[in-house]
């Protein structure tokens, strides 16, 4: 099979290549450089505010399926570029897969359950998500087009990715070691629906190989962990100090009200769903053994 794969180039879209490329599928990665394509893919340039260069690259390619993981994140302060590269960009690309010749290609689409304050509820896929964030709003109006596309689509829905790589590894463990230490934002008793990047990768892949059109689901260990717990049992494995505290109101002053409201909200997610109609299990059942392996993965 002929896959391409936006946001290739990213945390988790990395993974998914190499993981596509070992299956013995030809990835093909957007990208916006050549450079930036991983390893073993074949890089196509593209941009998906391009809405004529995206019909053009999926006429050219006619890949059988399309993994769409790129995304302005949480923590992009521009409510407006959010909602132009997310919404308009997963826009320009259903419709470029809906103009191609012959069968339409399968469609991945990683949204995420992280859209808004829960106060601690379980979120099942029946039941509409708390949304609160720009960034949370457009997975949800991206999630809309999707399902209104006609294409063979699903969605699969992770929680807070952590792993070697991404903000885990280039943010957060660096900071940890700093001397001032790592802060958490308010009391850190929320609770935190994580899930390991290879455990979201497996499921990514099972839903492209398997899953029935017009599937949606949760992508989260087994158990949630406080915030606060979370990012102390990172410090312990790493061998350095507990994280500090510092009050809510600061935090939205210091990185912008966006990444705070991510980072405070509570909420527990169920996997039943994707364990049940794919038989998808997560390796890394708990966070603890999930951090003690992405860690181990990093350099010192």
């Amino acid at each position: 099979m002929r896959a391409l794969v936006t946001g290739a180039s990213g945390f988790i879209g990395t993974l998914v290549c190499a993981a596509l490329a070992r299956e013995g599928h030809e990835v093909v990665a957007l990208v916006r450089s050549p450079a930036r394509a991983p390893t073993g893919t074949r890089p196509a340039v593209g941009d998906l505010r391009d809405r004529d260069g995206l019909r053009a690259l999926l006429a050219r390619e006619l890949p059988g399926c399309v993994i769409h993981l790129a995304a302005e994140i949480a923590s992009q302060r521009d409510a407006r570029l959010v909602h132009e590269v997310n919404v308009g960009g997963t826009d320009h690309l259903l419709a470029a897969c809906k103009q191609t010749s012959g069968v339409a290609p399968r469609f991945v689409f990683v949204s995420t359950v992280v859209t808004g304050e829960a106060h601690g509820a379980l979120l099942t896929e029946e039941d509409p998500l708390p949304v609160t964030t720009p960034y949370g709003r457009s997975k949800q109006e991206c999630e809309r087009l999707v399902a209104c596309s006609g294409l063979p689509a699903v969605v699969v829905r992770p929680s807070h990715v952590y792993g070697p790589g991404g903000w885990y590894a280039e943010e957060l463990v660096p900071r940890l070691r700093q001397p001032g230490r790592f802060a958490v934002i308010g009391s850190g008793a929320n609770l935190w629906d994580v899930v390991h990047v290879d455990d979201v990768v497996a499921a990514i892949l099972l839903a492209a190989a398997s899953a029935p059109p017009g599937s949606l689901y949760h992508v989260v260990d087994d158990e949630p962990i406080t915030y606060y717990e979370f990012m102390a049992t990172t410090a312990r494995v790493a061998g350095v100090g507990a994280p500090r505290r510092i009050p809510t109101a600061l935090a939205r002053l210091l990185a912008g009200t966006n990444a705070v409201d991510a980072v405070v909200r509570s909420a527990r997610s169920s996997n039943a769903r994707i364990k049940r109609e794919l038989s998808w299990q997560p390796r890394f059942a708990t966070a603890a053994p999930g951090i003690a392996d992405a860690l181990a993965r990093m350099p010192a």
